[in-house]
């Protein structure tokens, strides 16, 4: 029986448990076909007899970008409440219970199709990406349950059985084919030139390289798009004026300023971009977006060592020069295809040693694992029994796609599989901590630079921001690629109350909303008053902006002793921000009662949980809720708009 699973997907965790579902329905005699929602024509719908959807939820309760226009259409009014009387489906979601928003999209969307007559196979799945195992846990639980709804629905014909219990064994069928061409088809490079974190872009041999990694990367890009309707890198549809993924705009850097101590354990930088020329605009609270791959491919920035691409295809006895193409498999000649260079695909489109593999692709290893030890090993860590340990083993220690691979020599998955499966460079987003009226031309980036020793003592660095930190300030050579992206944080009218909860780099985007609102005083705005609560360790080592603080209260961006510090690590009991906005709570509760908006920015691990529950105890102990209602009070700041999280892993 045909079976549609239809996924929303923003950064493709939505879509790997599409293609899960899609794996093991196929097990058990459907025909699955799978698509990103807005590939689908969402007109056929109701013809639709068994659908099951994935949705992940983004940002503050958002949509993916590829579930955006299937959604709009099911909200016309002008459907009928039976439109989807025939469809049976179940909904999975992907979520941070972190937010207050958590799982919002498949709530709504469950809600939606029964709305319209669609009737549920069964209760719909919320993964949750603050478990210990993340999302995979609930989804482990979950699918079994949906298999035995599906066969309630559809039952087998005489002849055929599912497969037993327990047997998770799933047919592999790559996305691509992968041909080797002779390599005359290979680029004259042109000669070497020593290669340099600073290069520019037209330094011979380097530039012809990394242009030629750049088109690698778009050439599959526009192959994988035509996979899984899912384009990987969106903003060719820009206007030419315009800045993206890719077309960056390549920025000096003006100045790489350490925050922290230089004892201290975090490095933290304040970043200055030049913007002058780049027609690039951008409001409090959005995000300076920066590709790792771009800055290999127009600046030959060490981001990601060509050692470390040479080590990953001489481990797959491949290599750089090979010529390949890669087309959609099973699709008719002419279709898209991509014909690069094996090194500068390598290069543009994987992570070869920073990000982590994906719970599949240790089950694809697994298939080309030669040596029965390893075969054994790799079957128990994607099975759900080994489940905890492949979090310990992959996801907490960091390891990377070359680490496994070397872990597990006896197993070579073919480049079509790697393809597929391998993790993929992915930009990395920060809040931009300056104000256009405060800096106009320039962008501030506050990063800390990732460093840390794993549980089992594995020194880990961070790819962009060990980068970024040791760049060195040029007032004109371009060095940064960088576009703009809008954030999850809007700064209000100026004369709404803020209450900012910024701990740590989460201050970054708080600095901008007060020099945003100071700049609106000098001008004779009238200002409402703000109350920043910001923590870091130790006032003399982390105390981000601390000289800056005193001016902006000043200028009436904060209230008067609008500051509230929580130094965690200056006395014996650890202090964080929700103590303090337990203690503040009767200045908190005033804000709140004259519409103040609540902001907050930080570390998603517990900081988000910790923050609400404070001001739930606000409620509670300032404005006589009971705690059910001082709960719900809080939910509700959120519906109202009025309480707003970005936090990040």
């Amino acid at each position: 029986m045909q079976l549609l699973v239809l996924f929303g997907s923003q950064t493709g965790n939505a879509q790997d448990v599409a293609e899960r579902v899609a794996r093991e329905a196929k097990r058990r005699h459907f025909a699955p076909c799978v698509m990103a929602m807005d590939a689908y024509s969402v007109a056929a719908l109701p013809a639709e007899g068994l659908v099951i959807f994935v949705a992940s939820t983004t940002g503050q309760g958002e949509l993916p970008d590829n579930m955006k226009h299937f959604w709009r259409f099911l909200l016309r009014k002008s459907l009928p409440p039976d439109s989807l009387a025939s469809t049976t489906y179940a909904v999975f979601g992907l979520g941070d219970s972190g937010y207050a928003h958590y799982n919002v999209a498949a709530k709504k969307l469950d809600r939606r199709l029964a709305a319209l007559g669609a009737r549920a196979a069964l209760e719909r799945g919320l993964g949750d990406d603050q478990a210990p195992a993340g999302y995979e846990a609930v989804l482990d639980a979950w699918l079994p349950r949906l298999w035995v709804a599906l066969r309630t629905a559809a039952p087998l014909p005489p002849g055929l059985s599912d497969p037993a219990e327990g047997d998770a064994a799933t047919e592999l069928v790559p996305r691509y084919t992968v041909t080797f061409l002779p390599r005359s088809k290979g680029r004259d490079l042109g000669p070497a030139a020593a290669p340099s974190a600073t290069a520019p872009v037209s330094s011979g041999r380097a530039a012809a390289e990394l242009a030629e990694a750049a088109e690698a990367a778009r050439a599959f890009a526009a192959v994988e798009a035509a996979a899984t309707g899912v384009p990987r890198f969106p903003g060719d549809d820009l206007p030419a004026c315009s800045h993206g993924p890719w077309r960056p705009f390549v920025a000096p850097l003006l100045a790489n300023e350490r925050l922290t101590a230089a004892g201290h354990e975090q490095d933290t930088r304040l970043l200055s971009l030049g913007l002058r020329g780049s027609g690039l605009a951008y409001a409090s609270g959005d995000l300076a977006a920066i590709l790792p791959a771009q800055a290999c491919i127009l600046l030959r920035a060490r981001v990601q060592a060509p050692a470390e691409v040479s080590a990953l295809l001489a481990r797959l006895g491949l290599s750089e020069d090979d010529v390949v193409r890669v087309e959609v498999n099973g699709c008719a000649p002419g279709g898209a295809a991509a014909e690069v260079r094996l090194g500068a695909l390598v290069a543009g489109v994987l992570d070869v040693a920073g990000g982590s593999p994906r719970r599949f692709f240790f089950e694809v290893l697994a298939r080309f694992a030669s040596e029965p030890r390893e075969a054994e090993r790799l079957a128990y860590l994607f099975s759900p029994g080994g489940r905890d340990d492949l979090a310990r083993y992959n996801q907490r220690e960091g390891r990377t796609l070359l680490e496994v691979l070397r872990d597990f020599p006896g197993a070579a998955p073919p480049l079509a599989w790697l393809l597929q499966v391998g993790p993929r460079l992915q930009p990395r987003r920060f809040s931009i901590a300056s104000s256009l009226s405060a800096h106009p031309d320039q962008a501030h980036v506050l990063a800390a630079v990732v460093e840390y020793r794993t549980p089992h003592k594995r020194l880990k660095r961070g790819v962009a921001t060990g980068w970024l930190g040791r760049l060195l300030p040029h007032p004109t050579l371009p060095q940064v690629p960088v576009w703009v992206e809008r954030g999850v944080l809007r700064l209000p009218p100026h004369q709404v109350p803020l209450v900012l909860v910024g701990p740590g780099t989460g201050v970054a985007p708080f600095r901008a909303f007060l020099q945003e609102r100071a700049a609106a005083a000098a001008a004779g705005e009238a200002v409402a008053p703000s109350l920043l609560f910001f923590g870091c360790r130790r006032e003399a080592a982390d105390f981000y902006f601390r000289d800056e603080w005193p001016a902006l209260a000043a200028a009436g961006a904060l209230a008067p002793d609008g500051l509230v510090t929580a130094f965690s690590r200056d006395q014996p009991a650890k202090v964080y921000v929700g103590q303090r906005i337990r203690e503040h709570g009767a200045r908190v509760w005033a804000l709140l009662q004259q519409g103040a908006v609540v902001f907050v920015s930080g570390a998603a691990q517990r900081m988000p949980q910790d923050v609400a529950a404070a001001f739930q105890a606000v409620a509670t102990e300032h404005g006589g809720l009971a705690p059910a209602d001082a709960a719900r009070y809080v939910r509700q700041l959120a519906l109202l708009q009025r309480y707003f999280v970005e936090a990040w892993s």
